[in-house]
């Protein structure tokens, strides 16, 4: 009787501790038996320090989490046949999964400056279409923040080099530019005292005068009154062309033009 009892009491504790591992493995999402979302395969080449449990974020929000990361170095693209190494599976809340089309993207981004690392999906357009549970995507591979502060530390360093090569011309450079500064700040303060001078505001002033009234002389040289003028005046030259000084001097030289005109 003992021994049954010792038997059921071990059978119930390891009940409960099987009891226990689910509910675990249940909290955790290890186990889904009524999932609640789809899964989506994201490919990269980098993955900028993403990790397992990281979460997904459409729009701001945590709609899911990283799955799994698996390294494929045969991967190819089914579209366009590029070679990705690295393969990102995630968990979409079914609730979001509309929002997934096919113009989305895909980016690995930090919330903060030391903040935890996130995948974002950007909600793709209504008129794109909704993308397949399972298919593979190509993310957005992001910078690699070593290389740039790489690059920048080479740069930097051929700058320097290359200021202490041409120290001397750098240094002439930067004193003909002072100069040229210095130059057109006392060409400025000497237009500025100048247009203070009343000899010189009475130049200005007149000249302005003139201009108005050429503008205004040519404004009524445009008019009907002053094209029909010109035209006037036109005539009376070409009809005064063929006459010579001789013809002229003879018709002055009559009595009766002499009495009319003296």
């Amino acid at each position: 009787m003992n021994h049954m009892k010792s038997s059921t009491k071990v059978g119930i504790l390891f009940i409960v501790t099987l009891l226990l591992i689910i509910g675990f493995a249940l909290a955790l999402g290890a186990i889904q038996p009524f999932s609640n979302s789809y899964e989506l395969k994201i490919a990269y080449n980098f993955a900028g320090g993403i990790e397992v449990g990281s979460p997904v974020r459409v729009m701001g929000i945590k709609v899911g989490k990283v799955r799994s990361i698996e390294f494929v170095p045969d991967f190819k693209m089914p579209e366009t046949g590029q070679e990705v190494k690295l393969v990102i599976t995630v968990s979409i809340d079914k609730k979001a999964w509309p929002t997934v089309r096919k113009d989305s993207q895909y980016f690995i981004n930090l919330a903060g400056v030391i903040g935890e690392k996130f995948l974002e999906i950007t909600p793709g357009t209504l008129e794109a279409a909704e993308v397949t549970p399972g298919q593979v995507v190509r993310g957005e591979d992001p910078p690699r923040i070593d290389q740039l502060i790489s690059q920048s530390y080479s740069l930097a360093g051929k700058v320097i080099e290359f200021v202490n090569k041409n120290e001397g011309s750098v240094i002439d450079t930067i004193d003909t530019m002072n100069k040229l500064v210095v130059n057109l700040d006392k060409a400025l303060r000497q237009l500025e005292k100048t247009s203070r001078d009343q000899d010189v505001q009475r130049i200005i002033k007149n000249i302005g005068t003139m201009t108005d009234d050429l503008a205004f002389f040519s404004q009524k040289m445009r008019s009907p009154e002053g094209l029909k003028t010109l035209a006037l005046i036109n005539e009376l030259i070409r009809r005064l062309e063929p006459l010579d000084s001789d013809a002229i001097h003879k018709f002055l030289q009559k009595e009766g033009i002499k009495a009319h005109i003296f």
